[in-house]
């Protein structure tokens, strides 16, 4: 879908007046003319050149807005990051999962690929490998998915490194990504959930609300829901309700080029925790 880039013109106009009036001198003014020159593949280009350079968090936020206005136009997806013949699909998914008086990030990495021998890494911008010790699973149709160990901290915004390989092929990409620190678009309340799902751009899809049932003993999933009306639907009726866990989850999509970006704000428990 696509829509005049008139308006974010307009509006970044805006915005650069009053970063200017905070920001005498920044390192961003490469970027904020590449926006005015509708310049997508520009732009991105220097909001990853220019990440080093800032040192305010002021300016951090600045780089967030710029970032979010590439986004907006086609929902990132005129932004020039290519995918090899080998990699079919790949969606980079950044989890925030809460359970009861716990919170727990992971991220996977899924998609398409004949090779039965990926290797990840995901560099973060203090140069911590988030995806050290990740687990592969693979499955029919060359699908696979790629999972990181639990981590205690959300992804902060910034450039990551992506680098993926398959024997002697590798795929590296530098990514601006505007992390998943506090999601809060499903929340429990009492034992009711409430959903407060994001604002996204016109461009992109409407977020999605997903709702699982698994067995507690093995968690092994015995009923799922996939539903765009953002609305809490009836667990089924079981008689070992008790013995349940429920997930319910709201997900949002975007594209960094031929690579997908699936923020997912996921809510855990005993299913009787879960009533809607």
């Amino acid at each position: 879908m696509r829509r005049s880039l008139l308006l974010p013109g307009l509006v970044w106009m805006m915005l650069v007046n009053q970063t200017a009036a905070a920001l005498p001198v920044t390192p961003l003014e490469p970027v904020y003319h590449a926006l005015f020159s509708q310049q997508t593949a520009l732009a991105w280009q220097q909001l990853i050149a220019v990440w080093p350079q800032l040192n305010s968090n002021a300016q951090r936020r600045a780089w967030q807005e710029a970032l979010n206005a590439v986004i907006s136009a086609q929902c990132g997806n005129d932004i020039p990051v290519k995918t090899p013949a080998w990699l079919d699909s790949p969606t980079l998914v950044l989890i925030q999962r809460d359970i009861p008086l716990n919170r727990i990030y992971r991220i996977q990495l899924v998609g398409g690929s004949p090779a039965r021998n990926l290797q990840i890494s995901l560099i973060a911008p203090n140069g911590k490998d988030l995806m050290l010790g990740a687990t592969a699973e693979y499955y029919a149709h060359d699908q696979f998915q790629l999972e990181s160990q639990e981590l205690g901290e959300p992804m902060p915004m910034g450039v990551y490194q992506l680098t993926l390989r398959a024997g002697s092929e590798v795929w590296q990409q530098s990514l601006a990504l505007q992390g998943n620190r506090n999601l809060n678009w499903i929340k429990r309340q009492g034992h009711s959930v409430t959903l407060l799902p994001p604002e996204t751009p016109s461009a992109c899809p409407a977020p999605w609300l997903e709702q699982a049932m698994l067995k507690g003993s093995d968690y092994q999933q015995i009923w799922s829901l996939k539903s765009d009306q953002l609305q809490m639907q009836p667990w089924p009726r079981r008689e070992d309700a008790s013995e349940l866990w429920g997930i319910a989850a709201v997900d949002r999509e975007e594209a960094r080029g031929g690579l997908t970006l699936r923020l997912e704000h996921r809510l855990a428990g005993p299913l009787l925790t879960l009533q809607n």
